[in-house]
């Protein structure tokens, strides 16, 4: 075996997106820092909002709970809340965590608790970072069932965002067994 197939045998694992029927009353949608900073055109959280406003809308009238994060640096500034397009409801809480492991501090994982959630879908920017933070630790930590919708979360290039998924696809300890992908328009609830 040459260097060159030893090197395409290891590129990274590129997940197929599923069909997903979720059951709305053990599903939760964590909206990952899709602050209003997201509403600038030319931020890389813009181009998120189409996909993501209408998914949310789809989610709410289910009854699926959602919570938003947004980076304790924004706190009070002119970033602090979540970016207009996607209609937060005023019964769904945003909280401020100081990590890009949205669960540090214990405010995610506690409201998830609360709700009966099993089976979270995590949405949002940056996928290098607090999307693959706060999934390895949901389906590491946790022990959730966690679906990442392709096209609901977006790193700084092709590369960084294929890494990531590949990243997701390998965690130990029976963890990259319970991450599932799919597309925003694939994912159904009942």
């Amino acid at each position: 075996m040459s260097l060159l197939d030893t090197l395409e045998a290891g590129a990274p694992n590129r997940p197929e997106p599923g069909d997903m029927v979720l059951k709305a009353a053990a599903t939760g949608i964590a909206v990952l820092d899709m602050s209003a900073r997201a509403e600038e055109s030319g931020t890389m959280a813009n181009k998120l909002l189409p996909g993501l406003g209408p998914f949310l809308d789809r989610a709410r009238q289910s009854g699926v709970p959602i919570i938003y994060t947004i980076s304790l640096v924004a706190r009070g500034g002119p970033h602090d809340r979540v970016a207009g397009p996607l209609k937060r409801a005023a019964t769904e809480p945003v909280i401020y965590p100081d990590s890009f492991d949205k669960f540090i501090g214990g405010e995610l994982d506690g409201y998830l608790r609360s709700k009966g959630v099993e089976r979270l879908i995590v949405v949002g920017a940056a996928t290098t970072f607090a999307v693959l933070y706060t999934v390895t630790t949901a389906a590491r930590v946790h022990r959730y069932e966690v679906v990442v919708p392709m096209d609901g979360v977006l790193a700084a290039t092709r590369y960084e965002q294929e890494y990531s998924f590949h990243q997701m696809t390998i965690l130990p300890s029976g963890a990259a067994g319970r991450i599932h992908f799919t597309v925003l328009s694939r994912i159904g609830f009942e």
